[in-house]
């Protein structure tokens, strides 16, 4: 545990449990507080931090939390607190969800959970897109499934406000594997609420197959080519066992062209429920 996490600890009146993330500019830790539940500490160095806007980031993405009440998007439990004057970090307080991130949830799960992934997952973003809110970042390690079989979305904190100026982070933010056709085109603020229906999709692909539907194989220039085009072997192909409806949602959803999705998480949901 980095000193700075102690100071934080030591302002929130709060025990540390265990480290989730630990080292680099982000460090995220259970800890107990004083009443004895437990929460999510996340902390984010800024002297290590590359980006000179990783303070205002942080700021947006706790205020964005703090807005919305939904039971598919992880609850703030603090105002953002900083540590100096200046800042060399700032911290807050997320619910601690009991679960596993989807990276250890297996694959090829049966068509029921499928649908519970997909309609959670969209409710979630249908939450952030009514406050005008792009997640860009949908990746397995941002959706949480909890011991009761709910799925929530987290850490929107590379996410677009579509009412103010963008922030950019080394062109489009995204995880290799999970990006969009939309995110190569560079510092353009491309991503759409369709852009997190595709991703939503590709991760219902993931848990129906075992890998996303257009893979991060280590080439580049070749993973772009791929991606350009939202090149991937068909889900029947892969699932022949799942339902037509089920398939038809998610290849609607994995289309290369935004406008040929579902427009928004709303609309996905909806989509889901009804396959």
């Amino acid at each position: 545990m980095t000193d700075l996490v102690q100071v934080a600890c030591a302002e929130l009146r709060a025990a540390p449990v265990r480290p989730l993330v630990q080292g680099g500019q982000k460090q995220v830790h259970v800890v107990s507080l004083s009443d004895g539940t437990e929460s999510v500490l996340k902390l984010i160095d800024l002297g290590m931090a590359t980006d000179p806007s990783a303070f205002e980031r942080a700021r947006r993405e706790v205020g964005l939390l703090k807005s919305i009440q939904h039971p598919n998007v992880v609850a703030v439990r603090s105002d953002l607190q900083q540590i100096g004057d200046p800042p060399v970090a700032v911290y807050w307080l997320e619910e601690f969800l009991e679960g596993s991130d989807l990276r250890f949830s297996g694959s090829r799960w049966p068509e029921q959970h499928l649908h519970t992934l997909g309609a959670d997952v969209a409710a979630g973003l249908s939450a952030l897109h009514a406050k005008g809110v792009i997640h860009r970042d949908l990746s397995p390690g941002n959706v949480q499934r909890l011991t009761s079989g709910k799925f929530v979305v987290m850490d929107p904190g590379f996410a677009k406000h579509t009412l103010r100026s963008g922030l950019t982070v080394g062109g489009q933010p995204g995880t290799p594997g999970y990006m969009t056709p939309e995110h190569l085109q560079s510092f353009s603020g491309s991503p759409t609420a369709a852009s997190d229906v595709f991703a939503c999709c590709a991760l219902v692909y993931l848990a129906a197959t075992g890998q996303s539907p257009i893979p991060y194989k280590g080439d580049e220039n070749e993973y772009l080519q791929r991606l350009r085009t939202a090149q991937h072997s068909p889900l029947h192909d892969v699932r022949p066992d799942l339902s037509d409806a089920l398939v038809s949602v998610v290849e609607r959803g994995l289309h290369p062209q935004p406008a040929r999705r579902y427009r928004n998480g709303s609309v996905l949901q909806r989509a889901f429920e009804a396959a």
